[in-house]
């Protein structure tokens, strides 16, 4: 990689658009191109823009003091211009066979524009494209070119790094041994370790406050899925155990309907068969008139059966209201909720207790112990009348109404009388018809045939009144279903009524008892359960949702981290292995170079161990790490002839010469692809200036150098010859001249 092309425009006293272009020399060297030209006229300004090209922020090194300095400023005939704008053009020969140890950067050719405004914007282009000044120092990194070390040597800064102290001068070897890509990048991943870290422990934080609300929103969801199995459960119990009952009672209904529909039928035919013998009777007994004897005797047997009819029916009445008002008095039992059974047996343990520690006491007091022992048996018998169906009370209806008691036994009373009088009367309407046999025989038969028709029509009444009851202690018990339906399955109730006649093909699976102990069972969980809000579901999606994708984050990020600390491990091993080889040879380097300048004498560079930090008292507050490297580099030179190691002991051109030395034992080591030394062969006599070109000529075998002079000695090794000039305008402008093209036009004269 070299520079071919170096482009000003508005970059301090270059306004005008101006353009340096670089080449190999003929021998196939990187060449050496010479700016020269006299004091003031902008030679170091083309340093200046090199090192302002590839990212330079320090105004001081750039010789301003604010931004809109390095903008031409304008003179008596040339206008100020608007922004200032360097390009710097490289061709990476290395791509078609890269070796180990050369750049990898893909490019053929790289142009680096940088571009500043008098309003203070600014802008970094590489090819281009748009990019930020981490991007442009990561890629002159990569290419080994350094903006703050040995790529650019400005005045004043051939002896920087003998002044400099142990730490910036490692800083200084560090990238001139091309550490500075490997340091960048474990900058980077040391940057990105905190940030991973500062996201882990954010992220377990999260997990660690979401985990208490996300298990209590499983249980919650848990329970509510219980509860939906639960109820899915119950109402299809509930469906099977009352849709059962209906179709039962339903049935039952019917039928006691049809017994009162047939029994009051029975009864009518009866009745009127009973009114056609009666005609025929009186027929005959106005065709055959009978003796008085035996028409009073008629009449009173009549009577006194027509009284004992009505004296049935009344009793037979008030048997009806008796047994209808008994089975109204049947109230609907609902078994006490297993909740409260729980609630009570704890109450009844909590009282025995009390007993128990009541009757171990030394001296018990008995009074207030027999009174707990009633307060127990109160609970116990309370809670036992709760558990237990209450017994029909027959009579309940009958206490309730005295008087149709008391009408009961007068009833009763009468139809025995009545019973006795009709006895009496037929044994006397016997004795006479004995007599009168002969005479009255088909009369008799008729009265006989008679009696035994309202006999049955009797007994028919009596069956339809025991229907008419059996069917209203049915619709009792329809009254008591419909209550327990509407207290415990509301929703079934239009169900039931309207798919009644599927209802009725449904079977009970098994007994009605054990039925209501199941639904009793299901309902007291359902009510142990509570209500639960339905959005207590989306909640705990949503919530887990979540919590899942942190525990992914975050074990993503520990993978990260293992991840960084590997990098950061094996670019430490990176760094360090070229950190030791390189130092060697630049030490190698250094000692062979300083003998060539000063012809003799012995220089070294010398890495200083890391120390443990002491307090004031003397304490060690860090100890060095193992694996910690060297945090400086210290310089030792004895010119020939001395025995001082000290840098600070040497003199002016001592110094100048040592900085030489070092930074061709740089070059030598890691040759960067350029390097632009400004007038830094201006303290050397012309003997040592000799040396210095024929170093650099040595070195320009792989290291491209562009130097700005005064010196004959390095223009004359000089391929390419800058000349720097600056009209009254102030103005720089360049001429230029190659020395071969030069040397073969005289030689041809």
């Amino acid at each position: 990689m070299y520079l071919r092309l170096l482009e000003l425009q508005g970059f301090k006293t270059f306004a005008n658009k101006t353009i340096l272009e670089f080449s190999p020399d003929t021998k196939g060297r990187r060449g050496l191109t010479a700016i020269v030209g006299p004091n003031g006229s902008g030679k170091s300004n083309i340093a200046d823009a090199v090192r302002w090209v590839m990212g330079e922020q320090s105004l001081k090194l750039l010789r301003g003091k604010k931004s809109e300095d390095v903008i031409f400023s304008g003179s008596q005939k040339k206008s100020r211009s608007g922004f200032a704008e360097v390009s710097l053009t490289l061709v990476n020969d290395d791509l078609p066979d890269r070796q180990a140890g050369k750049p990898d950067i893909d490019l053929p050719e790289i142009v680096i524009t940088r571009r500043v405004y008098r309003d203070g914007q600014s802008e970094y282009e590489v090819n281009k494209q748009a990019v930020r000044l981490a991007d442009i120092v990561l890629l002159l990194a990569q290419a080994g070119i350094g903006q703050r070390t040995y790529s650019v040597i400005g005045q004043g800064m051939v002896d920087s790094v003998l002044i400099a102290s142990p730490t910036e001068r490692k800083e200084f070897f560090d990238e001139a041994a091309g550490l500075k890509p490997f340091q960048l990048k474990r900058q980077s991943s040391v940057n990105k370790l905190a940030a991973t870290k500062d996201n882990l422990k954010q992220a377990e934080l999260l997990l660690r406050e979401i985990a208490p609300r996300l298990s209590s929103l499983e249980r919650q969801a848990k329970r509510l899925q219980q509860r939906d199995e639960l109820e899915q459960k119950l109402s299809d119990l509930e469906r099977v155990y009352y849709g059962g009952q209906w179709a039962d009672l339903r049935a039952k209904l019917n039928a006691a309907a049809s017994a009162v529909f047939v029994a009051k039928e029975e009864s009518g035919k009866r009745a009127v068969l009973a009114e056609k013998l009666e005609a025929e009777l009186r027929a005959l007994e106005k065709a055959e008139p009978p003796s008085e004897g035996f028409k009073e005797l008629r009449r009173i047997l009549d009577n006194l059966k027509e009284e004992r009819g009505k004296l049935r029916e009344r009793q037979l009445r008030l048997e009806t209201s008796k047994e209808v008002a008994l089975a109204r008095s049947e109230k609907a039992w609902a078994p006490l909720p297993l909740s409260k059974i729980i609630k009570a047996i704890d109450e009844l343990n909590k009282k025995y207790d009390e007993l128990w520690e009541a009757l171990e006491a030394d001296r018990p007091d008995m009074a207030k112990v027999k009174k707990m022992v009633e307060n127990v048996r109160t609970i116990n018998a309370d809670l036992l009348s709760k558990l237990q169906r209450p017994a029909p009370e027959p009579a309940a209806a009958e206490k309730s109404d005295s008087a149709a008691e008391k009408e009961a036994q007068k009833l009763v009373a009468e139809m025995q009388r009545i019973e006795g009088e009709i006895k009496t009367a037929e044994k006397r309407l016997d004795d006479w018809n004995r007599d009168e046999e002969g005479k009255r025989s088909h009369i008799f038969e008729l009265q006989h045939k008679l009696t035994d028709v309202r006999h049955a029509a009797s007994k028919a009444g009596a069956k339809a009144n025991e229907a008419e009851i059996e069917l209203a202690r049915l619709e009792t018990r329809r009254e008591a279903f419909y209550q327990d339906l509407r207290t415990h399955a509301p929703k079934l109730e239009k169900t039931l009524e309207a798919a009644a006649d599927a209802l009725q093909v449904e079977k009970f699976g098994e007994a009605p008892e054990t039925l209501v102990a199941t639904l009793n069972r299901l309902r007291s969980q359902l009510e142990w359960i509570g209500g639960i809000d339905p959005e207590v579901l989306k909640e705990y999606e949503e919530t887990k949702d979540r919590f899942e994708k942190l525990a992914v984050q975050t074990e993503d990020l520990k993978q990260a981290l293992v991840s960084l600390e590997t990098i950061i491990s094996e670019l430490d091993k990176t760094i360090k292995e070229r950190s030791e080889t390189s130092f060697r040879l630049m030490d190698r380097e250094f000692g062979l170079f300083f003998k060539k300048l000063f012809g003799g004498g012995e220089a070294r560079l010398l890495e200083i161990a890391p120390e443990p930090e002491i307090d004031e008292e003397g304490n060690v507050i860090k100890e060095v790490e193992p694996d910690a490297g060297p945090v400086g580099i210290e310089i030792q030179a004895t010119p020939p002839g001395k025995r001082m190691k000290s840098v600070a002991l040497l003199s002016g051109g001592e110094r100048a010469l040592t900085s030489i030395a070092l930074i061709c034992a740089i070059m030598a080591t890691n040759p960067s692809p350029f390097v632009v030394l400004d007038e830094v062969d201006a303290a050397l006599d012309e003997a040592n200036s000799k040396k210095f070109a024929e170093i650099v000529i040595v070195l320009a075998e792989k290291t491209q150098f562009i130097v700005v002079t005064h010196n004959r000695a390095t223009m004359q090794e000089a391929h390419v010859l800058y000349g720097v000039t600056m009209g009254d305008n102030g103005v720089s402008q360049l001429l230029s001249v190659k020395i071969d093209d030069a040397i073969g036009k005289t030689s041809k004269r």
